[in-house]
């Protein structure tokens, strides 16, 4: 469905939706879709603000033999899940949608390891939190300060 209403299809401030975690996925392929992922390096490597369906699948096009209309189905359902913002343009070809990130690479990358993590210590707790603090190199102290501010941060999270 096409959102004719620039306002509108801007002002939908939600939070992302991530896809399941694919525990087989590499990198961005882990929350999204192989196609999705691609689009997202795409339209993060971009100079530019905002960019189009057409300009994306150019540069997809070079990489795989790809449909535009498969570019422009994935980038709405991206829009969709909140990953993507756009606003419609009035150009020689008639309407078109621009679109952007809503979340640079770094953050989107944040987020996607904080909701992971959040899962897996709230069904799994201190399976987890233990194996964090014994997985990793840290010394001694390094491992009670840690202890210390996930005890502080599950404490936090109850009140």
């Amino acid at each position: 469905m096409i959102d004719s209403n620039p306002v509108h299809a801007m002002s939908e401030d939600k939070k992302p939706e991530l896809s399941q975690y694919n525990i087989e996925g590499k990198q961005l392929e882990a929350f999204l879709g192989p196609l999705e992922a691609s689009i997202m390096e795409v339209i993060w490597a971009s100079k530019k603000t905002h960019i189009t369906v057409r300009e994306v699948h150019e540069v997809l096009s070079k990489q795989k033999k790809i449909a535009y209309t498969t570019v422009m189905s994935t980038m709405d359902r991206l829009f969709e899940k909140s990953l993507l913002k756009r606003k419609i343009e009035k150009g020689r070809g008639g309407l078109y949608y621009v679109y952007w990130p809503t979340l640079e690479r770094q953050t989107f990358q944040k987020s996607a390891v904080r909701e992971v993590l959040s899962s897996l210590i709230g069904n799994f707790g201190e399976v987890v939190t233990n194996y964090l603090i014994e997985g990793v190199k840290l010394t001694e102290q390094e491992k009670a300060a840690l202890r210390k501010q996930l005890s502080k941060n599950k404490t936090e999270k109850k009140e």
